[in-house]
């Protein structure tokens, strides 16, 4: 099996453990939020911020680095970064402590260039990842990120457990082209899994809300 099979097929046991995380760090309802990420940890804040807007925690917004809205004020930011060195996130962390902002890391790897300049980092080391295409750190924090909401963790291990152990139909490793739909915090999924499939085989994929 590759590295990255591999941890594609930890994900259940890692969502398992980041119920055991303390997520004390996240902010309390009814504060604004922003969560701001690169590439695959953007598609995970847009998925974060609508679900937690929905379940009337408060509003929040996801953008990437370096779409940062500065003139704009949130009670609470929290940037994602597997490695914690991703330049432009970073540069937002820094920025924030300079005016002041709480700024909350969430990482698989504490102690880098952006722990320096977070107010708080949630350090989930356990979904550490080798492989070039970011798969378990993603989905873990998200895992977080819903238990937090009161989101059923246990089950969604559960069934992906049942999806890895299936056979993929034929016609969908064939298919030329596949797009993926989504609704509500699920939109975020739609766009990883696009983005996913066309790092991992090239392939043509698409994502959209489901109409």
């Amino acid at each position: 099996m590759s590295q990255t099979l591999e941890e594609i097929a930890s994900q259940p046991r890692l969502w398992r453990r980041a119920l055991e995380v303390d997520a004390s760090p996240l902010p309390r309802d009814g504060e604004s939020l922003a969560v701001v990420g690169c590439g695959t940890s953007w598609f995970v804040a847009q998925a974060y911020t609508t679900a937690r807007e929905r379940e009337g925690k408060g509003p929040g917004d996801a953008f990437t680095a370096t779409e940062f809205p500065w003139d704009r004020h949130y009670d609470r930011v929290i940037c994602l970064s597997r490695s914690g060195t991703t330049t432009e996130v970073v540069d937002v962390l820094r920025r924030l402590a300079e005016r002041g902002t709480p700024g909350l890391l969430v990482t698989a790897v504490g102690g880098g260039p952006a722990s320096s300049f977070a107010s708080t980092e949630v350090v989930l080391g356990f979904a550490d990842e080798e492989s070039v295409v970011q798969t378990r750190f993603a989905t873990t924090a998200l895992a977080y990120f819903r238990a937090s909401l009161g989101h059923d963790i246990a089950t969604a291990a559960a069934d992906a457990e049942l999806a890895l152990d299936a056979e993929l139909p034929q016609r969908w490793v064939d298919a030329d082209q596949i797009a993926f739909l989504g609704t509500g915090w699920t939109i975020g999924l739609a766009n990883e899994a696009g983005l996913k499939l066309r790092e991992a085989s090239q392939s043509w994929t698409e994502a959209y809300p489901a109409m």
